[in-house]
């Protein structure tokens, strides 16, 4: 038989499942990189990461993690480009088999996405580590007023819209 869940309040988690609110205040900005290192469009993705909301959660701390996240990114799209140059190529026995480079490609990748997850990139990633975003124009007023009608709405009746 199953244990029955803890009352309101009782659970060792003091949010008691709630998620972390964040108010999209503005990160301080991205950590300085070489732009002219990166890719065209590493350095697109480094961009739209930090425009993005979810880059206000990110501390000096976590500054790691960012740059693990680009270079292996970047990594990965120079290695595969590479590869793809030529897919396939000769063994140490004459056979054809896939070029080496994917497989260090695919290692830069996975090192960017270990990376990616502690970042929150991702909608999945950002619901795992529990973090909800509020966008300043969704501020409790502006809900307030979408539920709440002003008093002269155009509707005289007191009746009780419960």
């Amino acid at each position: 038989m199953p244990r029955t869940k803890k009352p309101a309040g009782a659970a060792v988690d003091p949010r008691n499942g709630r998620r972390v609110e964040l108010a999209a205040s503005g990160a301080a900005g991205p950590p300085a990189i070489n732009r002219k290192a990166l890719l065209t469009r590493s350095r697109e993705m480094w961009d739209s990461y930090w425009a993005d909301g979810a880059a206000v959660t990110q501390t000096a701390a976590d500054e790691m993690f960012a740059r693990i996240w680009i270079e292996g990114y970047d990594d990965y799209l120079r290695k595969k480009a590479e590869a793809d140059k030529q897919p396939l190529v000769k063994g140490s026995m004459g056979q054809q088999v896939a070029n080496p480079l994917y497989a260090v490609a695919e290692s830069s990748l996975k090192n960017a996405m270990t990376a990616a997850r502690q970042l929150g990139i991702g909608a999945k990633n950002r619901a795992d580590l529990g973090i909800t975003l509020l966008a300043e124009k969704q501020a409790l007023d502006d809900v307030n007023a979408r539920y709440i009608q002003p008093e002269n709405a155009g509707d005289d009746s007191d009746d009780d819209p419960r």
